[in-house]
């Protein structure tokens, strides 16, 4: 096959020679349908009488000739002739896809092994190769619309390329415009015959006219789909030449060529910095970022490569990898992304030993715990922590996805080369599709000094050994709150400012309550609606100045933590390489997860408004669907619930009583206090309710709200119950165990089920009973 097509002298010249092939093209038309004319009724009458098997074995026969290498184009006009336009159209496409796709199989299964091996050492064809791989169907289109290139020819030789057999197949509607011209004049050819023969036909007025009409209009469409699919084959084909080539450095040696990565991987982000380095994080390092790794050979081309190893970024490259595709991970900094390293394990372990030291601190008495005892739980608690981190690493590790799941994992940062390549350090990966997983941190406001302070973040925070005795928390919301709490329990005296009047905005302002209040009754001072106007800093200590309640007032602290919101990984890419949309809200996604360059996917905290782990999880899975195998799942689709995990929790699925107001429908809302519940009562945990709300009228949840000990376990019976379509009549009919605080929902289901016994309803079993006495 040709990668360029050559330019005419002239445009008279080719001009005249359009005509010529259309003139030939004609000719030929009607030369071969003059010598089927006399066979065409004999063919017909011997398929007409085989009934209805007579089509199933045209198309078998059909299938045959094209495998064979015989040129189908009797048997296409011979359709026309026997079955009419519609139905011969119909059996002729049917036949020739089945036809192609088994000379496509046979020449790949034959001789595709040894075409690789004999363009490995060739630059240009191997470059080609790949270019045809990653915009095969769009290709083997183009070459179907043109009768120029011998469909025959076609199967056999695009067999030999790396194009997948279900783009092969798709592209087969290519052929329709030649189908379509066959069989017209296969019809027309039949007609003339039979009218020879003395065989009636049905005609009109104006039969001869409609015929000679339909011929002509059906060359001119056909030509005029042939002149534009050449058209666009060529600068498809041109295309590929400027960017199929790999760079020169393919195969040589890095000193060949300067590493370009270097400076926009230190504009666009700072790599992260564990410390201390001991045990725990040599051996987290050890999987997540080992330093002795070697980045593999780049496959030919990917069916998927995915950009960030974070969740989102894992679970898409470990379930496409586990379906067959061929797959490449790229991660410039730490494998696991924020979840294992700075956010879900790391502050779950931390919380876990807090509330266990607020546990003891309760029963043993506060003044059991010195500055001394103090200092060491602290120590425990991160070193606690590090441990777990570095247990869990295991799993998300660049050794396990390499050489037990199959991806090829390279580690440098991504920058988009083209619509579908990326570059890492000296190496150009090609691909089908790709998806961006780059993730999100920590948004620090413009607040004057906060810049050049020496502040925490998420990332940081992890890095203490040594307790600070003043901590400042930037931010109310569910980190916030998590790590404000963990610390005072800790021993840390905890300030929270904000700038909202209350904590977690996002919840109802009941549950944000709650945990305000639990937050105070272990220490935490608050300083809420607060507008921070400066941080300054020295060698000891950080001073925020702010206006609060109408008073400006400064607050000095040892530690700053900064936890003020995400914001998506979007620089350093070169999305626009790649016209790849995005803002400072993230890269721009369709609800099925697309970019505005079709070919390319995003999923997790770099688009999605859910920034929750299970969130990526569930939405990776979303991704490799479309991506690979033409799904079209929507992320809208997906109930998503959340939990904040303070003590007590705070949980939550679907819509809050204010969003069913506000859709139009009337609320009605069953809220179960958790002090009614026993089991809470036994573990001295009654701070918190159970609120379920339906629509009035009905039993059908539309969402809940879980403030508890164990919200996060919970509210996960109430998203099956929705996901489920299973209404709070059918959540009461479910047995609990006894004591639990999952009785709480059904305590909420069975206040439901009160509503239904009416006064009248009452009355009437009432009267029922006497009747029995």
């Amino acid at each position: 096959m040709s990668t360029a097509v050559p330019k005419p002298s002239s445009p008279t010249s080719a001009s005249t020679l359009k005509w010529i092939l259309l003139a030939a093209g004609l000719a030929t038309l009607i030369l071969a349908g003059r010598q089927a004319g006399a066979a065409i009724p004999q063919f017909a009458s011997w398929v007409d009488s085989l009934g209805a098997v007579g089509p199933l074995v045209f198309i078998v026969g059909y299938a045959l000739a094209v495998v064979a290498f015989v040129p189908a184009s009797i048997l296409t006009l011979a359709a026309g002739a026997i079955f009419g336009l519609g139905a011969g159209v119909f059996y002729v496409f049917c036949a020739a896809t089945l036809g192609s796709a088994l000379a496509f199989v046979v020449a790949r299964y034959l001789a595709r092994d040894a075409v690789e091996r004999r363009i490995t050492g060739n630059a240009q064809l191997a470059a080609l190769d790949r270019a045809v791989a990653a915009d095969g169907r769009r290709i083997v289109f183009l070459l179907r619309l043109s009768p120029a290139f011998p469909f025959t020819l076609l199967n056999y030789a695009l067999g030999l390329t790396r194009v997948r057999l279900a783009d092969y197949l798709l592209a087969s509607f290519g052929m329709l415009p030649g189908t379509l011209l066959f069989v017209y004049y296969g019809k027309l050819a039949g007609d003339v015959a039979a009218l020879a023969s003395g065989t009636e036909v049905e005609k009109g007025a104006g039969y001869f006219g409609v015929l000679g009409l339909g011929l002509v209009a059906t060359i001119a469409v056909t030509a005029i789909v042939t002149r534009t699919a050449r058209r666009a084959l060529a600068e498809a084909n041109a295309s590929l030449e400027n960017t199929a080539t790999p760079p020169p450095t393919l195969g040589v040696s890095s000193q060949a060529a300067p590493n370009n990565n270097a400076a926009f991987a230190r504009q666009a982000f700072e790599p992260s910095v564990l410390t201390p380095m001991d045990e725990n994080n040599r051996r987290l390092l050890d999987h997540v970022r080992p330093t002795t790794w070697q980045n593999p050979e780049p496959a030919k081309v990917y069916d998927l490569l995915v950009v960030g190893a974070g969740t989102g970024g894992l679970i898409c490259a470990a379930v496409a990898a586990g379906l067959g595709a061929k797959v490449a991970l790229i991660e410039r900094n730490l494998m696991g992304g924020d979840c294992l390293n700075f956010g879900c394990v790391p502050s779950k372990a931390l919380l876990h030993h807090a509330h266990r030291v607020a546990d003891a601190r309760r029963l043993l008495g506060s003044e059991t715990f010195d500055e001394a005892t103090l200092d060491r739980e602290f120590s425990s608690a991160m070193e606690r922590m590090r441990r777990i981190r570095a247990d869990i690493s295991q799993d998300d590790s660049a050794a396990r996805y390499q050489s037990e799941l199959g991806v090829d994992v390279f580690q440098g940062s991504a920058k988009f080369a083209g619509a579908t390549s990326v570059q890492v350090g000296n190496e150009t990966l090609h691909f089908r599709k790709a998806v961006i997983a780059s993730g999100a941190r920590a948004d620090v406001p413009p607040i004057p000094g906060l810049a050049g302070a020496n502040y925490l973040t998420n990332e940081t925070v992890f890095n203490l050994t040594e307790r600070p005795r003043r901590l400042v928390v930037l931010g109310g919301g569910p980190i916030g709150c998590e790590l404000a709490q963990a610390m005072q329990r800790l021993g840390c005296q905890v300030t929270l400012v904000d700038r909202d009047a209350r904590l977690l905005p996002r919840e109802d302002g009941d549950a944000a309550a709650l945990v305000q209040a639990r937050l105070e009754r272990d220490g935490v001072k608050m300083v809420l609606a607060a507008d921070v106007s400066s941080v300054e800093s020295s060698a000891t200590d950080t001073t925020l100045r702010m206006r609060h309640a109408g008073v400006d007032m400064a607050l000095v602290c040892d530690q700053l933590l900064v936890a003020a919101g995400r914001r998506a990984n979007v620089e350093g890419m070169d999305l626009n390489a790649a016209n790849i949309r995005s803002s400072a809200r993230g890269i721009e996604v369709d609800d099925n997860l697309r970019t505005s360059n079709s070919r390319v996917f995003a999923v997790g905290d770099c688009c999605m408004r859910w920034q929750f782990t299970h969130a990526a999880d569930a939405a990776a899975k979303i991704v490799v669907q479309n991506a690979l195998f033409f799904g079209r799942k929507k992320l809208s689709a997906l109930l998503m619930p959340w939990c904040t995990y303070t003590q007590p929790e705070v949980a939550h699925v679907g819509l809050y009583e204010a969003e069913v107001r506000e859709s139009g429908v009337n609320p009605v809302v069953f809220t179960v206090p958790m002090e009614k519940v026993n089991r809470a009562v036994c573990d001295e945990e009654t701070d918190g309710f159970v609120r379920v709300v339906t629509a009035e009228g009905s039993d059908r949840i539309l969402g809940a709200t879980i403030v508890a000990s164990h919200a996060g376990e919970m509210i996960s019976e109430v998203s099956l119950a929705i996901v489920g379509n299973l209404g709070l009549s059918r959540v009461a009919s479910v047995v609990h165990p006894y004591p639990t605080q999952a009785e709480g929902i059904k305590a909420a289901a069975n206040a439901y089920m009160r509503t239904k016994l009416t006064p009248t309803a009452k009355k009437a079993l009432g009267f029922l009973l006497r009747l029995q006495r």
